[in-house]
């Protein structure tokens, strides 16, 4: 038999038990960076460790430590405060991944997602066979 379950104890019960776009106005929401956001997927839906999250989006394991910090924040006062979670794209602060192939002839590199090793492929713009998988992160 199990051990008993103990006793739990909150500060409140939350105020918002339902979220939906139609409940909000502009000024109500919370700001997430796409930088915050892919954090936050990288670490709890991706399930990969800090170290190797950090390592996908060229950080160092602290500086990723604190994005994901500032992440929790926001959405923390989003969902505690009944806010919009709105994600905020800006230009210059990340770079999209990258998986396609690439060509040692012509130096071509073209975006494929259904990209893999194993393919053989010819280039789409010279037409060799020697290209290679490449993936950007």
């Amino acid at each position: 038999m199990g051990r008993k379950a103990l006793q739990k104890w909150v500060h409140r019960i939350p105020d918002n038990h339902y979220f939906s776009r139609e409940h909000f106005s502009k000024n109500e929401s919370v700001n997430l960076t796409v930088i915050e956001f892919e954090a936050m997927r990288l670490k709890h839906y991706g399930r990969i460790t800090q170290e190797k999250a950090a390592k996908k989006m060229g950080v160092s394991q602290p500086t990723f430590s604190r994005i994901l910090g500032s992440a929790h924040e926001k959405i923390t006062k989003a969902l505690i405060e009944g806010k919009k979670i709105k994600i905020h794209v800006e230009d210059h602060h990340y770079t999209v991944s990258f998986t396609g192939y690439g060509c040692l002839d012509c130096g071509h590199e073209w975006e494929d997602i259904s990209a893999s090793k194993d393919k053989k492929v010819i280039c789409v713009r010279c037409f060799s066979k020697h290209v290679y998988y490449l993936v950007k992160y």
